[in-house]
C-alpha cells in the first residue's frame, strides 16, 4: 500500500515499511517487526538494529491504514 502524506510517501507491506521524503530524496526503511505506532500524536517509530527514527503522520486515518497492513496496535 502507498500512502501520500505532507512530506512524501509511505510504502507499507506486511514485511517492511519505507518512507520516501520529498525534496531531500531520503528513504527511511525498517522491517515490520521494528515498527511501533503511537496514537497521540499519530506517529511511526522505528527502533531496531541500532537505528532509531520517528515520523509524525498527518492524521489518524494514515495510522489506521498502516495498522491494518502491519497488523499491530498503536500505543
Amino acid at each position: 500500500m502507498v500512502l501520500d502524506f505532507s512530506q512524501g510517501k509511505i510504502i507499507v507491506t506486511e514485511q517492511e515499511l519505507q518512507v520516501r521524503l520529498l525534496g531531500a530524496q531520503i528513504v527511511l526503511q525498517a522491517s515490520a517487526e521494528d515498527i511501533g505506532l503511537r496514537r497521540q500524536p499519530p506517529m511511526l517509530i522505528a527502533d531496531g538494529g541500532g537505528v532509531r527514527w520517528s515520523l509524525v503522520l498527518d492524521s489518524s486515518c494514515q495510522l489506521s491504514a498502516i495498522q491494518a497492513v502491519l497488523g499491530i496496535d498503536a500505543q
